[in-house]
């Protein structure tokens, strides 16, 4: 009984050691080993009244693992992705997930969370206003003037949409002395005249056709500002106070002032400049056709 005793505590030892010296074996013939991945982030479970923007694109990952599971992967096999469930219009910071292959072992993560802006989609549409970019020869003004389609459809975070004032196309007209017809771009700017970008337009560009007649009359004509929610302490001036317009003399007697956009400085605080485009008069070449308003803010008394 003791010989056989003996006999089964050898094998025993036998069998762990044989069990240690595969672990060495297979470990140095497969050792553990790195990779280092540049995987894309995609946006999940986003509702479809909203769009986000400062989406990171990217983030960076390092697994580890036995060199052979190591080197069979790649940046499709890991998954890298933010949660948009229960997410709300505004400024939020969500986590970056990442999901790996199995037999690997998550040693880096370059991001772990990150600050995204989510808004509402917004779809609204603005009439084309033109804008004359330079100058016609003395006699010469714009007697008609189509721009097709009249309409631009804006699309994309609300939040950009409330700042669009105008919707406006540039029509060049120096060295023109004829009827010509372009593919004019639009922009989209806000009522200081700082363009609005980062929005989709549909069409991006309008189709205009001037019509240029000759022996144009001038006219020096006033512009009239109306203010909203002005106080005893918030002035607003425009230089200049009046343009020079040039057209027929059927169509100049009836203009004794033009009328500006309204400018509401109701919420605003802080002194300030901008551009206030005048509104177009069929027939009829303003210089200049936009204006300088400036906001000043006296002390109160």
């Amino acid at each position: 009984m003791n010989k056989l005793d003996k006999k089964w505590q050898l094998k025993i030892v036998c069998l762990l050691l044989a069990i240690v010296l595969w672990f060495v074996i297979i470990n140095e013939q497969n050792p553990l080993s790195e990779g280092s991945y540049t995987v894309p982030i995609t946006v999940e479970n986003l509702d479809s009244q909203y769009i986000t923007s400062n989406v990171p694109k990217t983030v960076y990952v390092r697994l580890s693992g036995p060199r052979n599971t190591i080197i069979n992967v790649g940046p499709s096999d890991i998954k890298a992705y933010i949660d948009l469930s229960n997410v709300q219009e505004g400024e939020v910071e969500v986590p970056v997930h990442v999901e790996i292959p199995g037999g690997t072992e998550l040693k880096k993560q370059s991001m772990t969370s990150t600050k995204i802006t989510v808004d509402v989609y917004t779809v609204k549409e603005f009439k084309l206003t033109p804008h004359v970019v330079g100058k016609l020869d003395d006699k010469d003004f714009i007697s008609d003037l189509k721009i097709v389609p009249e309409k631009v459809v804006v699309s994309g975070a609300r939040r950009l949409i409330q700042q669009v004032n105008q919707a406006v196309v540039d029509i060049p007209v120096n060295q023109r002395n004829g009827d010509f017809a372009i593919m004019a771009p639009i922009h989209l700017y806000q009522a200081d005249g700082t363009p609005v970008e980062g929005l989709e337009m549909t069409p991006w560009q309008s189709n205009v056709k001037v019509t240029i007649a000759h022996n144009a009359i001038t006219k020096t004509v006033p512009l009239n500002l109306n203010v909203q929610g002005e106080t005893a302490w918030k002035t607003v001036s425009v230089q200049p106070t009046a343009v020079v317009v040039k057209g027929e003399a059927d169509t100049l007697k009836n203009i004794d002032t033009i009328d500006l956009p309204d400018i509401d400085i109701e919420n605003m605080t802080e002194e300030k400049t901008w551009k206030v485009l005048i509104p177009p008069i069929d027939g009829v070449v303003m210089d200049p056709d936009e204006v300088d308003a400036t906001l000043s803010i006296k002390k109160e008394k």
